[in-house]
């Protein structure tokens, strides 16, 4: 039986020099931990396009995506998760929490001593070899 992969994609979002990090809420998978937020990719939608719409039904605010960054991919039981990471250089609207517990806005190179899900840290990689410094 062929693995049931899916694409979903993650903002990097910044502002003033650092990054937006969302706690995983109790109800969520992977409960507690913080991610880059973002979400599922619908048949035919870009990334970017699922990027925007997943952001504005999460958090309520209008994401102005910029480049690509990395992809990761996690091996569940059931299915195969491809991440996308992609850069957010702003947005407009007040960030309103739906599926998240809290955020904290977190220099690029103190990301990794926060406890991320598993494919989040490929991505965070990526972003400072890319963008950081």
């Amino acid at each position: 039986m062929p693995v049931k992969t899916i694409d979903v994609v993650a903002a990097l979002i910044e502002r003033n020099g650092e990054l937006l990090l969302a706690r995983r809420d109790a109800s969520s998978d992977q409960a507690g931990l913080w991610e880059f937020p973002g979400g599922k990719v619908e048949a035919g939608e870009s990334q970017q396009a699922a990027l925007v719409r997943e952001l504005q039904e999460e958090m309520g605010i209008t994401a102005t995506v910029e480049e690509f960054v990395a992809t990761s991919e996690l091996q569940q039981p059931q299915r195969l998760i491809r991440l996308h990471g992609w850069r957010v250089s702003g947005f407009s609207g007040v960030i309103r929490l739906q599926c998240h517990s809290e955020i904290r806005w977190v220099s690029p190179a103190d990301v990794m001593s926060f406890e991320l899900a598993p494919a989040d840290i490929p991505l965070i990689d990526q972003y400072l070899k890319r963008f950081s410094g």
